[in-house]
């Protein structure tokens, strides 16, 4: 299994107050306090759904030694230490990555050593981005079973107007939504109850994992020679 977890919260928001406020004609600061929750809220679900990092944040990840179908690192059927069937990488979740700031594995005495830098690259050319071990590098066998590899990592887009603009109008909207719906009885984060057009928008940015793919990790067979790329799976994708 793998966990994850946000370590560094991002400093900023995709669209700004001030764009909101214009957005919505709000031309005072009444209502201020009820919008900037809003927005955190909007980009919070978009990045449940479409899987993405929307702004830049870091992650640190644990991967276990052994590995099962539940994993979204598993591609394939579970025969053994999973880094015998990795290929000598790991894949990391929420694009898109910019960097890996550290890998560090754990043995079974719990003693932490990180890794060189000049043992691994980063694999940015497909999403989700991956950690891949240099010719003849090899990770080492005598791991402790739970949280064996540690990779601490930044992903999200550099500021707000790296965000796609399609991302970027969906939360607008989904903003919009939440205001114009406040008070009323109803579940904001609750996907069935955002307008279609929201989730259109984010459709294309969709990848495998995201809550708005109906293909989970754990459902994968082989895909594309057994590697999962950050396609656009709209075919998947809920309506």
């Amino acid at each position: 299994m793998a966990g994850i977890s946000v370590t560094t919260e991002p400093t900023t928001e995709p669209v700004s107050l001030q764009e909101v406020k214009q957005y919505l004609r709000v031309e005072d600061n009444t209502d201020e306090r009820v919008i900037r929750p809003f927005i955190k809220a909007a980009r919070m679900f978009a990045e449940q759904h479409t899987g993405r990092a929307l702004i830049s944040q870091t992650f640190t990840m644990f991967v276990d030694a052994y590995d099962d179908m539940s994993d979204p690192l598993w591609e394939g059927t579970k025969t053994g230490p999973y880094l015998n069937y990795y290929k000598n990488y790991i894949q990391l979740p929420n694009p898109p990555v910019t960097s890996v700031t550290s890998v560090s594995t754990f043995n079974d005495e719990d003693t932490e050593t990180t890794m060189a830098a000049s043992r691994y690259y980063v694999d940015n050319v497909r999403e989700p981005a991956r950690v891949v071990l240099r010719q003849g590098e090899t990770f080492p066998t005598a791991l402790r079973v739970a949280n064996a590899i540690k990779v601490v990592y930044v992903a999200g887009y550099a500021n707000a107007h790296s965000v796609p603009e399609p991302i970027r109008m969906a939360l607008l909207q989904h903003i919009s939504f939440l205001y114009e719906q406040r008070g009323d009885n109803m579940d904001y984060l609750n996907t069935r109850s955002i307008p279609p057009m929201i989730k259109a928008l984010f459709q294309p940015y969709v990848i495998i994992g995201g809550m708005g793919c109906n293909l989970q990790p754990g459902q994968l067979t082989r895909v594309a020679g057994n590697q999962y790329h950050g396609l656009l799976w709209q075919s998947f994708t809920q309506t």
